[in-house]
């Protein structure tokens, strides 16, 4: 109901939390450290890699996009300036959410998702700067927050348009949809996954850019760890190879054999419950040689003849 009637006073309301949400986390700070514990907490995932931060308050911090605004379930776009919509790219966007859901076999998240559109880069980075002190400089970003009062979180991407408006949404929201049924998701599979959707779905998961990187460097700078993977909890533990090497992980598990395929829903579901454990030892038992089957795989996807490698990230972080 409140995000159906996009009227001037929803804008309001949307403007009024969002002050309060970023004054909560001050407040919920200040709890952290008198009380000791870990309660209160603020999930950030870049459109570049996942990070984890947290955002201190602005006073002079400008308001998010609001003069426009539309919907399309479960997202509410907001932006400053005017956006057909009916550009192809809505039209996919909104067929994310049942891919992602469908092909993960996920009950559909019922919480919205509010996506805010700047009209250029510079906007964005006044604002991100302003908002969120604490981050680096990212295309975008999804912000996973948790209210301070109880409830479900606050699940919001930032982004500017651009060139890469496409690959960049399909990225951020695929995390957005899937924190929205599965609060606390493993790093790697976390980016592994989202690094799959962010292609459209003609291309079934295949980054050109990344296969072409992993050929070229396997067995000479990179070798395939699984187990090592799942250990990293901290993304600045991960760099490039990592990111490539859990986008292939992933590929592999959906697109390899039905066993790999049924042992990453299966762990997804049981993640929803809690804390499963590593994935590996599962994946083991099915191919007792998980590195030579990441071979074979990586060997045996066809690239199109046309296909064109996605350029690497313009940020500070290399992909």
């Amino acid at each position: 109901m409140f995000f159906t009637l996009l009227s001037s006073l929803c804008i309001r309301v949307i403007r009024s939390f969002l002050l309060f949400s970023r004054c909560s986390v001050v407040l919920g700070l200040a709890l952290l450290f008198s009380l000791g514990c870990n309660s209160f907490s603020l999930h950030l995932l870049s459109r570049d890699k996942h990070e984890k931060a947290t955002a201190g308050s602005h006073p002079a911090a400008p308001a998010p996009p609001s003069r426009y605004s539309f919907r399309i379930p479960p997202y509410v776009f907001l932006s400053d300036f005017e956006i057909d919509h009916d550009k192809p790219l809505f039209g996919e966007l909104a067929k994310l959410r049942d891919q992602v859901y469908g092909e993960l076999r996920l009950t559909p998240g019922r919480a919205a998702i509010l996506v805010y559109l700047f009209e250029n880069k510079d906007r964005y980075d006044e604002y991100m700067h302003a908002a969120y002190p604490n981050l680096p400089a990212r295309r975008a970003f999804f912000i996973q927050q948790q209210r301070a009062l109880g409830g479900g979180d606050d699940l919001m991407v930032y982004t500017s348009w651009g060139e890469r408006i496409q690959q960049d949404l399909r990225h951020e929201l695929t995390h957005a949809l899937l924190h929205s049924v599965i609060r606390d998701m493993p790093l790697w599979l976390d980016e592994g996954l989202a690094e799959y959707f962010e292609l459209p779905p003609s291309e079934h998961g295949i980054n050109a850019s990344h296969v072409e990187t992993l050929r070229r460097d396997f067995g000479v700078t990179f070798q395939p760890d699984l187990d090592r993977l799942e250990k990293m909890k901290d993304v600045n533990e991960m760099k490039s190879p990592e990111y490539r090497e859990a986008w292939l992980w992933t590929h592999w598990m959906m697109q390899s054999r039905p066993e790999t395929k049924t042992a990453l829903l299966t762990y997804l579901q049981e993640l929803r419950k809690g804390h499963p454990g590593p994935l590996a030892p599962r994946l083991t038992a099915i191919c007792p040689n998980l590195k030579d089957e990441f071979q074979k795989h990586l060997y045996q996807i066809e690239l199109p003849i046309n296909a064109r490698a996605v350029p690497p990230s313009s940020s500070s972080v290399p992909r």
